[in-house]
């Protein structure tokens, strides 16, 4: 069956993935320093000029989140389940922004809306990588698992490195720089996924006919055996 339905989820994602990632750059051009130093959060604090838009990028992100997971849902199991937890997690990082700065430990004090945040974010993006990595790994689709494979093998190594520099370094130019980078092909996976899948068509059988197919491969198989015997009496 053709997945007409998963080709609008699919636009929509793209829409949404550009749109936001294009209100967020916008949102943190006003800041006093200059767009490569701070957290990408730092853009959504009551502070910030365009707090706002920033806001609604991130409300835009996290809802092609979901909607690509609603594309994939019957292509490739599980990933539903973790874009939508995602996306939920990317709303509570829009709505919990935190405060000047976005102070972090174990380097600053925080503060409760700091560690929501946070823990939102990061939780936000960990589980779109799983996501990818599981494409990788188990869509039935060779041209998304080699996509995914792609982006993944990028995104993992610079998500590490990340987690690293935030633990030992703390807030400087390495983690802003890094963090901008390591973000940037999550979106692209979201954008290249979601290209995909409304070029399409891509096929799912249903339990229907893969329960009416298998008689016919068990009967197929029982066929050669019976004429594997019969040649042997004959031979024989």
């Amino acid at each position: 069956m053709i997945l007409d339905r998963s080709r609008w989820s699919a636009g929509l994602a793209v829409v949404l993935a550009v749109a936001g990632t294009a209100a967020v750059m916008y949102a943190l051009g006003v800041l006093p320093e200059p767009w490569t130093r701070g957290y990408v959060s730092e853009g959504g604090v009551a502070s910030s000029p365009r707090d706002g838009i920033y806001r609604a990028g991130i409300v835009a992100l996290a809802g092609s989140l979901a909607l690509l997971g609603v594309a994939l849902r019957r292509l490739v199991p599980y990933v539903f389940t973790m874009l939508v937890t995602a996306s939920v997690f990317g709303a509570v990082s829009s709505a919990v922004s935190c405060t000047p700065g976005c102070p972090l430990p174990p380097y600053e004090p925080s503060t409760a809306p700091d560690l929501v945040h946070a823990g939102a974010s990061v939780f936000a993006v960990g589980l779109a990588v799983l996501a990818m990595g599981a494409v990788a790994l188990i869509s039935l689709q060779p041209v998304l698992r080699r996509t995914a494979r792609v982006f993944f093998g990028v995104t993992l190594p610079l998500v590490l490195l990340l987690v690293f520099g935030l633990l030992a370094i703390g807030r400087g130019l390495f983690t802003s720089v890094l963090e901008r980078v390591a973000l940037a092909p999550v979106v692209l996976w979201v954008v290249a996924t979601g290209v995909l899948l409304c070029r399409g068509p891509f096929t799912v059988a249903s339990p229907a006919t893969q329960i009416a197919e298998r008689p016919k491969t068990v009967s197929g198989v029982a066929r050669a055996n019976g004429r594997d015997a019969a040649d042997r009496a004959t031979a024989g």
